[in-house]
């Protein structure tokens, strides 16, 4: 038995060397992903240049995915002037995704771990944690608790925990289609479930042409997922990139306030799409 000991302490040996030189080895930093830091803006697709002008329409123009049966029920009773869900008392947001697509500027923002994109129309600004996750308990809001990362080139925005009141565009009714200004009459509108979630990719197709595409998940919407009408946006640069103030109500806002009865309003759609068309050839 000593002879045996004898003949294993050298690979005894050898192992602990080699233990001792891996353990002196220089650590190998995991790469942290991109969007960590300040240094990371000039690897970055730029979206931070001046701001991003929709040239789309904000509705889709065929919503042709199927609604589950409560959905549809909702849909047959929707009235186009009570139920409108825009420009309520108070200026009122109809939230993401209807506010990132009304037609005002978009702005992005960077800094290490996050991005904001402010949206001219009613001021708001959403932030996406780059590189983050949701919230434990994420407050229900307008905007929703966004998380976002890169894939490639292309900007991921995912999106949870949306406030209750806000509608949904379920389908057009019949004959209507949509035009470059498009009013909510034109389309039928419907609430969402606990467990909405919106997906963007968010891609230049070339320096000055962003677009974003639309998923949205909601099994007590519609059957499958919803994909909606690419978003194309194109860059304003200088002066006319930079934002504006937003007021809230408008000539062309379907509310109006009248004195004598003290409330707001409906304007006749139809009247304000004509003031909206005569003002676009102006």
């Amino acid at each position: 038995m000593k002879g045996l000991s004898t003949m294993t302490k050298p690979k005894t040996l050898l192992a602990a060397l080699l233990c001792s030189a891996m353990l002196a080895l220089p650590s190998v930093a995991t790469a942290e992903p991109i969007g960590s830091s300040w240094a990371d803006v000039t690897k970055l697709p730029d979206f931070f240049t001046g701001n991003w002008q929709s040239v789309t329409s904000f509705l889709d123009r065929e919503p042709k995915t199927p609604l589950t049966p409560k959905a549809k029920a909702y849909a047959d009773a929707f009235k186009p002037i009570e139920d409108i869900p825009f420009a309520g008392p108070n200026c009122k947001t109809p939230g993401m995704p209807t506010i990132q697509r009304l037609g005002s500027p978009l702005k992005f923002f960077y800094e290490p771990g996050m991005i904001a994109v402010y949206i001219e129309n009613s001021s708001m600004t959403r932030f996406l944690k780059l590189n983050g996750k949701h919230a434990e308990r994420p407050n229900p809001s307008y905007l929703g608790d966004s998380i976002a990362h890169y894939e490639g080139d292309t900007l991921v925005v995912e999106s949870i925990s949306f406030a209750d009141d806000i509608l949904f565009q379920y389908a057009n009714f019949p004959g209507k289609g949509t035009q470059r200004f498009v009013l909510p009459p034109e389309s039928i509108f419907g609430p969402h479930g606990p467990n909405l979630r919106m997906v963007e990719r968010m891609h230049l197709l070339d320096p000055d042409t962003l677009e974003i595409k639309l998923t949205i998940y909601d099994d007590t919407v519609w059957t499958e997922p919803y994909i909606a009408n690419t978003q194309i946006f194109k860059r304003n640069r200088g002066d006319a990139g930079l934002p504006a103030e937003w007021v809230c109500g408008s000539s062309a806002d379907p509310l109006e306030f009248d004195p004598k009865s003290n409330q707001s309003v409906m304007r006749d759609p139809a009247e304000v799409l004509k003031g909206l068309k005569q003002n676009e050839q102006k």
